[in-house]
């Protein structure tokens, strides 16, 4: 299998999202390795579940994606996953949906069709915002690339 083909299996397309996430697909990752997959639910009772340390709960995450309307990936420029993020989530009106803090990379969440703002906040960087439209019956994925270096983390990914 080729880097493209092992790429491809985990959603990402180098061709068409122009950045390369080697890292990330490596699990080169600045992540806590103590995070499991959470389950919660959003201010409005809809559910929502975070993960992805590890390839085992990226598969369960994946596994799980169809029945959530927004899947949220976040990583540093250089393609790690980073955790302990602030994510809030607020509706077109201003209503706050969910104001949470991720301990993984992977925030899968069940939005009722409207537009949001998701923002994402993480020590050292700029919040960064994405205006996202959830239709009926549809999914979005929101991938967000922070200015913060991998090397920076609390647990980097250990030396071979």
């Amino acid at each position: 299998m080729n880097v493209d083909q092992f790429l491809h299996k985990f959603g990402v397309n180098m061709k068409k999202s122009g950045v390369f996430l080697f890292a990330s697909a490596l699990l080169v990752a600045a992540v806590p390795a103590t995070a499991d997959i959470v389950e919660g639910r959003t201010t409005n009772d809809r559910p929502f579940v975070t993960g992805g340390i590890g390839l085992g709960e990226v598969d369960r995450l994946k596994q799980i994606a169809d029945k959530y309307s927004l899947q949220l990936i976040v990583s540093s420029r250089s393609g790690a996953y980073l955790a302990d993020m602030q994510v809030a989530i607020a509706a077109a009106n201003g209503q706050k949906i969910l104001d949470t803090q991720l301990k993984a990379p992977w925030l899968l969440v069940d939005l009722t069709p409207g537009a949001y703002t998701v923002s994402v906040a993480h020590p050292g960087a700029p919040t960064q915002q994405r205006k996202v439209l959830i239709a009926a019956g549809k999914r979005e994925r929101i991938v967000i690339q922070l200015d913060v270096p991998a090397d920076t983390a609390k647990n980097p990914a250990p030396a071979k």
